[in-house]
């Protein structure tokens, strides 16, 4: 088993502590990170920044937490190679992209914030008074970075885009939290968090029981793309629930036990695995949890 992990999020929650558990079970998943790596596509040799070397075609089963180019050709050749991959390459792609996840979710019906794209922020001076105050969003980052609220439509001649593309979300009014909707499988857990904008800064995130209309709508969205491991942002608003985002594999912050549910559901999917069991072998990684 190994995990394909991008090298900033070696030091938060997950993937880190699902490997712990795993590790407590008795295997001993590698950790496979891009940054500084190179991969051959007809061997299948991965060799990390300091010179570690693994074959692919070992693995059972590889778990992904990445978006980088080639952790993602990785993912690509795993999944060429008949290895269980979770999340898949296409599902991380289509959410590592804002744009291709707020098509997605648009032609699938989903409840969201309305959203429109464009080539830059100059571009969304035309929009109606209504449609401010409006989160500006980076299309290919995460963890909220680079999240811009302009409150009027004057207010968007001080923007200055870096990017090609910007997703713009009308700023619904809520209450000043955040619903958290984290799934592993088919199940689902909720948190309350203070919005980035509007909320206490100081609150912590409250766990909550999610009620089936959420569970619906957090599978829904998963099912859009095919995802295993995910994370489902929305707020309440006066019109009902409305998503804002989805993400790959997030740090199910404030779930109690996530390192276990995750880890359990790793194997359960192993198991069910039709073209390899899972294994135990380990090979030398380059990271310890």
């Amino acid at each position: 088993m190994a995990f394909i992990v991008d090298g900033r999020y070696l030091r938060q929650e997950m993937p880190g502590a699902a490997i712990r558990r795993l590790q407590a079970k008795g295997l001993e998943p590698d950790v496979l990170c891009p940054q500084g790596a190179r991969f051959d596509p007809v061997s299948g040799t991965f060799v990390s920044g300091s010179d570690a070397r693994s074959d692919l075609n070992n693995y059972d089963v590889i778990v992904a937490r990445c978006r980088d180019a080639l952790g993602l050709a990785l993912l690509a050749y795993a999944e060429t190679a008949g290895i269980l991959t979770i999340n898949s390459r296409s599902a991380t792609e289509q959410v590592r992209s804002k744009a291709e996840m707020a098509v997605a979710l648009e032609r699938a019906g989903v409840p969201c914030a309305p959203t429109v794209l464009a080539s830059d922020a100059a571009a969304l001076g035309d929009l109606a008074e209504d449609w401010f105050p409006l989160l500006l969003k980076p299309t290919l980052r995460d963890n909220g970075h680079g999240l811009q609220l302009i409150c009027r439509r004057d207010d968007l001649r001080d923007v200055h885009w870096p990017e090609q593309l910007v997703l713009a979300q009308r700023y619904l009014p809520h209450d000043g939290f955040d619903l958290k909707l984290y799934v592993c499988g088919d199940r689902v857990f909720a948190t309350r968090k203070p919005s980035p904008f509007d909320g206490d800064p100081a609150a912590a995130p409250q766990p909550l029981r999610p009620e089936p209309g959420l569970v619906d709508l957090a599978l829904r969205c998963g099912r859009v793309f095919g995802l295993d491991i995910y994370g489902v942002d929305a707020i309440e608003t006066a019109d009902g629930v409305a998503v804002l985002d989805v993400n790959e594999f997030p740090n199910f912050t404030a779930v109690p036990d996530a390192a276990g549910e995750i880890a359990d559901f790793i194997l359960a999917r192993a198991d069910t695995w039709d073209v390899m069991p899972v294994g135990t072998r380990g090979h030398s990684g380059a990271f310890a949890f």
